[in-house]
């Protein structure tokens, strides 16, 4: 309470949740509000500016200036470390600084926790003189310091300062205790097993936080997460976060980051969880090039293993039959002593095991006569030779085709045939052919023929047409115009001038 001239008192009434409304006191009864209802965040800043308004106002007729306190209205301190209340003084230029004092409330009253005078120096009760102390006190700074704060120092805490002649002003802000979590990150219960089920893969766990952590999990991977909240004792929250996700071996060493929010924090508290996904060897062999054969020297086989967790058992058999002489294996390689044989062709069989599983690789070897480079001799000289005997070849059948198409002359007939069937050659000249004689002519009859035409036109028949009996007479006279008539062109056939003629062919 401030005591004013001209019988005016100033005084702040506390408030529900430790805030603090000024009244101004104008008589014995009557007080008028000066700070309506407003936020409470807001309520301590408009307070002291509404002292110094009121300062103004009844002052200044006076001459003296009033005196203000500013503190903060709420102050978080971080369990078991140190807190500091700041308290700034503003005194007028008429005004002395008395005293300034630290006040905490507590349900049996107000307690004295520091005082400072200008004249006298410093005073802490004994129950904070190990753990409260004065920053830098001065007229103008009452800031102290509080050490290794705990949920008893949680309340109300008031910065008073004391003046000459006004009195007392003073102005109050709370003292909020935050439990900073203890962070950690906790595997599953179960191994990540490749192809498994879904299954918990870590636990971020933010521990007795007051108040209760963000927690959360940034990932690229498609799982999930599941959000757990445990109450403790003093206020305190525990929070797990799950991760859970089906597991697979591709993305093995990637990392999960458990990320926590806290005000007591300064920063984001971030904690990294690699996976660890288990699963069978992956096995693959090296060493056979498929240029082995017969003779050879210095071979062997090494059969490679990727596993997780690592492998602890490797055995080389062969499928097909007995393992070869001269063959030894030393841990994981198949080694050939002696140069290579036929009858090392076969099977092999790699078997690779670790705590998941046991896995195999087999490898047929074929041993050949002889190596890929030569026989790769052999067919390119077999190709040269076959392909220099096919171009002389065609070489030959070229220039034989020349040759025989410049000897050849083209045939004179070949201009005088008209419509010539494509199966038949043209006759020889006329001249040239023997007389025809038809069927059943005798060669007496003929001439007998040929000589009767060339005497003159009327000739007899010959002799055998007229010794035919009279009954037969028709008959034998028709055979024998018959026969004159093939007789006929017969000796037309013997003459200079005859002209061939064919009814099924037609030349010109």
């Amino acid at each position: 309470m401030v005591h004013l001239q001209f019988g005016v008192v100033a005084e702040e009434v506390p408030l529900f949740g430790g805030t603090v409304q000024s009244r101004v006191r104008l008589g014995e009864h009557e007080t008028v509000p000066i700070l309506k209802m407003v936020p409470t965040s807001f309520q301590s800043y408009l307070g002291q500016r509404w002292r110094v308004a009121i300062c103004l106002i009844f002052y200044v007729a006076s001459g003296a200036w009033c005196s203000q306190v500013v503190v903060p209205p709420r102050v978080s301190a971080v369990l078991g470390k140190n807190v500091t209340l700041e308290c700034r003084v503003e005194v007028g230029k008429n005004l002395t600084l008395t005293q300034s004092s630290w006040e905490r409330r507590l349900p049996s009253g107000s307690a004295t926790v520091a005082v400072y005078n200008p004249e006298f120096g410093t005073s802490i009760p004994p129950e904070y003189i190990n753990r409260l102390y004065f920053r830098s006190p001065t007229s103008h700074d009452a800031t102290i310091v509080l050490k290794n704060v705990g949920f008893s120092d949680v309340g109300i805490y008031t910065c008073k300062v004391a003046t000459f002649p006004l009195g007392n002003t003073q102005a109050s802000t709370t003292v909020n205790v935050l439990v900073e979590p203890k962070v950690y990150v906790s595997a599953g219960s179960s191994a990540l097993i490749d192809g498994g089920n879904e299954t918990v893969v870590a636990t971020c766990i933010a521990e007795r936080a007051r108040p209760p952590a963000e927690v959360s999990w940034e990932s690229n991977l498609f799982g999930q997460s599941e959000v757990q909240l445990f109450d403790d004792v003093n206020g305190t929250t525990s929070t797990q976060v799950r991760y859970i996700w089906q597991p697979t071996r591709h993305v093995r060493g990637n990392t999960l980051t458990c990320v926590v929010r806290h005000p007591a924090l300064q920063n984001d508290f971030r904690i990294p969880y690699q996976l660890n996904v288990q699963f069978a060897p992956d096995i693959s062999v090296v060493g056979y090039d498929g240029d082995w054969y017969v003779g050879r020297e210095k071979v062997q086989m090494a059969c490679k293993a990727n596993a997780n967790p690592p492998v602890h058992h490797f055995r080389w058999i062969r499928l097909d039959g007995e393992m070869p002489q001269g063959v030894e294996i030393m841990n994981s390689t198949l080694l050939f002593l002696r140069p290579l044989q036929r009858n090392d062709s076969g099977v092999y069989r790699c078997e690779v095991a670790n705590d998941i599983s046991l896995r195999s690789r087999d490898v047929r070897i074929l041993i050949q006569d002889q190596s890929l480079a030569e026989r790769s001799n052999s067919i390119t000289v077999a190709g040269a030779v076959m392909g220099a005997v096919l171009a002389l070849f065609l070489i030959s059948v070229f220039t034989f085709v020349i040759v025989t198409a410049r000897k050849t002359s083209p045939s004179p007939f070949t201009d005088k045939v008209i419509d010539l069937p494509p199966t038949h050659k043209p006759p020889p000249p006329y001249s040239e052919r023997a007389p025809a004689v038809p069927l059943g002519v005798h060669a007496s009859q003929v001439a007998w023929l040929c000589q009767t035409r060339r005497a003159g036109p009327g000739f007899e028949q010959p002799p055998a047409s007229r010794a035919a009996p009279p009954a037969t007479q028709r008959s034998t006279q028709q055979r024998s115009n018959q026969q004159h008539s093939r007789l006929e062109w017969v000796c037309h056939q013997s003459g200079s001038d005859r002209v061939y003629i064919n009814h099924h062919e037609h030349y010109v």
